[in-house]
């Protein structure tokens, strides 16, 4: 049992985004911690060994230089002693061939094999000479030419054999250099994966907290929200569950809200229309002019809250049927349109201009919104145009896009104010020059319209007057 629960709790255990920053940065170093250290090693071998060639050559040249001090000696002192036969001068002889064997001897040790078999040639020549002098006593001056020649021999044969030595230890550090930067160079792109990778990785996983962030700002309440990684991330997915619960709870109460408030007004709106109506008639009773005046004003306050009623419940309605998917067909919704409007037009002389060019196929898309969007993009159109106005829609299909453009020669819009008209209740300059300005809801309406159905609405200018909006929505795959 305890070994299934430590088991379990190694799976679910989750690192801290500095555990793995330090664990990326340890598995992206080790190699190139273990190259350093056997670097380092094999130059304290190196090195080592450049000591052991310095010693050596320092040792046999100081050998070697008294050896020919030595010889020297025993040349100088041998020839004085031939003409002042000093006893003297025989020990110091004597005494300096006992010096120059021992030192040939060292010599002997100190070199290889082929050093070796050199040094006991030269002592063979050494043992010959002392013979015929000390032992035979000739005097013949010719008998150290041989040694002689044997020490410059030997001179230049300890440089050259020294500076070989030096190069070579030297070329096998350049070598061991050479073969240091190759690893480092070769484990360069090792590592910047290793690093890559733990970036690449933290990346995918906020990535998937962003497209979460994206869904819950759409409204997607009912997704399921499951964040991997670090023990950081894991802990935010879970505040992002809970952020989740408490949005889709404040988005029920607003609908719910919404739906009864404007339902609820409309009772008894629809009393007030009815009485000022009869008040207007002169049914309950004769009128003057001071109280027409009055009705007129309480006549266009209702008209204006009952259209901000009309805007709330289309507010409502959008949110609540995102994902209806209906068949869309322009014809249909052209003849609605029309209809909607055909008061409106023939009382202030305007016209709608349609140019549809869209296949003869059903689109499954929201009808209702697009439909929705169209007529407050038309009602803007024609408020802000002045009398005898045409007003251009066009309708048309390119590649696996919908584009929707509402045009108009109207009073236009500010260019400081076009970030604004899609805010909720904003009224620009021209709105609240109207003599019954709208809700400030019918550009909200459109925005969020074309925004769940994954599309894109925009605003330009339309010379020499008015303005262009442009709605561009992606058609599903699978249409044709």
């Amino acid at each position: 049992m305890t070994i299934g629960i430590k088991y379990n709790a190694l799976l679910t255990w989750r690192p801290s985004l500095f555990g793995q920053f330090l664990m990326s940065i340890l598995l992206s170093l080790l190699p190139l911690l273990l190259v350093v250290i056997l670097f380092l090693n094999a130059l304290n071998e190196q090195l080592a060994t450049t000591q052991t060639i310095i010693d050596s050559n320092y040792k046999v040249t100081k050998s070697f230089n008294n050896l020919k001090q030595d010889l020297n000696t025993i040349e100088r002192a041998t020839r004085q002693n031939w003409v002042l036969k000093s006893e003297s001068l025989d020990g110091l002889i004597i005494d300096k061939w006992i010096r120059s064997f021992e030192t040939i001897d060292e010599l002997i040790v100190l070199g290889n094999e082929y050093d070796k078999q050199k040094w006991q040639t030269f002592s063979t020549v050494l043992h010959n000479t002392k013979r015929q002098l000390i032992d035979k006593n000739m005097q013949n001056a010719t008998l150290f030419i041989p040694i002689s020649l044997l020490l410059n021999e030997k001179a230049l044969w300890l440089r050259e054999k020294n500076e070989q030595k030096i190069a070579e230890n030297q070329q096998q550090l350049e070598m061991l250099q050479r073969s240091f930067i190759n690893w480092l160079v070769a484990l360069l792109p090792l590592t910047m994966l290793v690093g890559g990778g733990f970036l690449l990785r933290i990346s995918g996983h906020l990535k998937g907290l962003t497209t979460v962030i994206d869904k819950l700002g759409e409204g997607h309440w009912q997704q399921t929200i499951s964040v991997k990684g670090s023990a950081e991330l894991v802990e935010l997915g879970n505040k992002l569950q809970w952020v989740q619960a408490q949005l889709h709870t404040l988005e029920q109460q607003k609908d719910t809200f919404l739906r009864h408030v404007t339902h609820e007004l409309k009772t008894p709106l629809a009393s007030m229309v009815e009485g000022t109506d009869l008040l207007s008639d002169e049914i309950v009773g004769p009128i003057n002019k001071e109280q027409q005046a009055v009705l007129v004003l309480i006549t266009q306050g209702m008209d204006r809250l009952s259209n901000m009623i009309d805007s709330l419940l289309s507010y409502n309605t959008i949110r609540t049927s995102k994902n209806n998917l209906t068949k869309v067909e322009f014809e249909l919704i052209k003849r609605k349109i029309n209809d909607h409007f055909n008061y409106r037009l023939q009382s202030r002389n305007q016209t709608l201009c349609w140019h549809v060019s869209v296949p003869d196929v059903s689109l499954p898309l929201a009808g209702e919104l697009i439909e929705m969007s169209i007529i407050q993009l038309i009602s803007n159109a024609l408020k802000f145009s002045f009398n005898g106005d045409a007003v251009n829609v066009g309708v048309s299909q390119v590649k696996e896009h919908l584009y929707i453009t509402v045009t108009d020669h109207g009073v236009g819009i500010k260019e400081h104010e076009k970030s604004k008209i899609f805010n909720a209740f904003y009224q620009t300059k021209a709105s609240q020059e109207q003599h019954s300005p709208g809700s400030g809801l019918g550009l909200t309406i459109v925005k969020e319209s074309v925004e769940h159905l994954c599309g894109t609405i925009t605003v330009e200018e339309n010379r020499p007057q008015g303005c262009r909006f442009i709605i561009q929505i992606p058609i599903p795959q699978g249409v044709n």
